[in-house]
């Protein structure tokens, strides 16, 4: 039976973002089928010291479930249901999605995966929820749900069968995770929360088209910049030089009047 409490009444939404200068993974777990995978994956969050876990759409949970969750029984009864991958993408900071195909080729901008590893470099740099996505068993995260993840995470393996199982492939990178955290963090400066990152969005959206990008090259290069700002990590201090940036950008855009069709002068038409 699905809780029809909202994120924030059920400790998953905005209102419960960690401490400035803090990092807190959230475990998302995409349509799972099987009350195995789902109970595992619970275990494993008691593993690892992940805190939440939010199931979008998932089956009813059976005995089966609680039996595999053992000691991460509590975080299961305490996760939070959803209905859509969308719901799940606002209880977040930064969204990384899970994909078991590699393709970095320059014309898939949408599959430009790190590895475990370079996540945990890049987590190092970074405050705010963390939303780890993980797929259905059978297909995984659909093409619309990974265009909306800032950034992709991919577990190496032999080319002939490079797909995990559900539970074994969340184990892999919360482990991977968990060590490189070490057990201590430095403090860092706030980085951009989710807000900010949408201000930041809007005002490239806004200088691509002062600046007259062709329009089937806008959604490339939005995901292009959503993706490096999300490596980035930028803080909040860095956030407001973008923003002043791009503002005076689009400032001098206007003021030079970018769109003439005509040869004339840019001090006005010859006499």
């Amino acid at each position: 039976m699905k809780d029809d409490r909202t994120p924030s009444e059920l400790g998953a939404g905005p209102s419960t973002s960690p401490d400035a200068g803090s990092i807190e993974f959230i475990v998302i777990v995409v349509e799972p089928k099987y009350q195995g995978n789902i109970g595992s994956i619970a275990r494993l969050c008691r593993n690892f010291g992940i805190k939440r876990m939010v199931l979008v759409n998932p089956p009813a949970l059976e005995d089966e479930a609680y039996a595999y969750s053992m000691h991460g029984r509590e975080l299961l009864e305490r996760a939070v249901t959803v209905r859509s991958f969308d719901e799940a993408a606002v209880m977040v900071d930064l969204m990384v999605g899970t994909s078991g195909v590699m393709d970095s080729g320059e014309k898939n901008y949408q599959r430009n995966p790190l590895t475990p590893e370079q996540l945990v470099r890049w987590s190092r740099g970074v405050t705010g929820r963390i939303g780890l996505a993980f797929g259905r068993e059978d297909f995984g995260l659909l093409r619309t749900e990974l265009e909306k993840c800032d950034l992709l995470v991919t577990i190496p393996a032999d080319p002939a069968y490079p797909v995990l199982n559900l539970s074994h492939a969340a184990s892999v990178l919360l482990y991977e995770l968990w060590k490189g955290s070490g057990g201590t963090r430095m403090r860092l400066a706030r980085s951009i929360d989710i807000e900010e990152r949408k201000a930041l969005l809007r005002h490239y959206d806004m200088l691509m088209e002062i600046s007259g990008v062709q329009d089937f090259k806008k959604p490339i290069w939005r995901t292009n910049f959503r993706r490096l700002m999300a490596r980035a990590s930028p803080n909040y201090r860095e956030f407001y030089s973008l923003m002043g940036t791009f503002t005076r950008a689009m400032d001098y855009k206007r003021e030079r009047s970018p769109f003439r069709t005509g040869k004339e002068n840019e001090d006005g038409p010859s006499s």
